[in-house]
C-alpha cells in the first residue's frame, strides 16, 4: 500500500471479507419450542370461574396466529378456535403482509417461540391473555380475547402486533 493511502488510523484493512458478507447462511442456534409450554406467568382467575383453556392451547393459538400471518399455516386449522371475524382480520393482515414481502423480495421464514402466557379473567365467562413470541430479527406480541359461548371458548379478538 503506498504511503498516501495508508487506512485512517483505528481502522483496520478491509481486504478481506467478514462473514456476515460472504453471502453464505447464517446458522444460529433456536431454543426449543417447548421452553416456555404451558407456563403462566400469572392468571387472575378465581376457583369459581369457568375452567378456561389450558396455558399450552393459547400459546399455541398465539403462534398459529403469527404463523398465519407468515404464511406457513392455513386459517382453516384455527377454524374451530376463532370467530369469523378474527379469521377474516386475520385474512387482511395476511394478504397486506404477503404483498410487503413480495415487495421486498424478502422470502425469510420466521420461526417463533411462545413465552409465558400472561391471563387476565375481567369476568368469569371472559379471559383475556397476552403472549410474546421470540422470533428473530424481533419478537412480537399477541393479545387474545375468548370468551365462553355454550360449552366452549372461543377467540373473539386476536391481535399480533
Amino acid at each position: 500500500m503506498a504511503p498516501g493511502n495508508a487506512p485512517a488510523a483505528g481502522c483496520a484493512d478491509r481486504s478481506a471479507p467478514e462473514p456476515s458478507s460472504t453471502g453464505l447462511p447464517h446458522l444460529r442456534v433456536v431454543p426449543h419450542p417447548d421452553r416456555y409450554l404451558d407456563l403462566a406467568a400469572f392468571d387472575t382467575g378465581t376457583g369459581t370461574d369457568i375452567p378456561g383453556p389450558s396455558t399450552a392451547t393459547i400459546q399455541k393459538l398465539a403462534l398459529y396466529a403469527f404463523e398465519v400471518l407468515e404464511g406457513s399455516r392455513s386459517i382453516a386449522q384455527l377454524g374451530g378456535w376463532i370467530t369469523r371475524e378474527v379469521a377474516s382480520a386475520l385474512l387482511e393482515r395476511r394478504a397486506v403482509r404477503t404483498e410487503r414481502r413480495t415487495l421486498y423480495r424478502d422470502a425469510r421464514r420466521v420461526v417463533a417461540c411462545p413465552g409465558p402466557a400472561h391471563i387476565d379473567r375481567p369476568l368469569p365467562h371472559i379471559l383475556e391473555a397476552t403472549v410474546v413470541l421470540y422470533a428473530e430479527p424481533r419478537s412480537r406480541s399477541v393479545a387474545l380475547r375468548f370468551e365462553h359461548s355454550g360449552d366452549r371458548w372461543r377467540a373473539t379478538d386476536l391481535t399480533v402486533l
